[in-house]
């Protein structure tokens, strides 16, 4: 389980990459920036169902 700290590091970075991802006009690296929140996300999500 994360700690609360640890938690909202990984909900601020989520918001980076959202930022970089609106911000992007490259679709290659986009993909890359939609991947890596996807991963987060469901990295985040395995940990809070412990």
């Amino acid at each position: 389980m994360l700690s609360k700290e640890e938690n909202l590091l990984f909900i601020r970075e989520l918001g980076r990459l959202q930022a970089d991802f609106e911000n992007c006009s490259d679709d290659q690296v986009r993909s890359s920036i939609h991947q890596d929140i996807l991963l987060l996300l469901k990295a985040l999500s395995m940990t809070a169902m412990k």
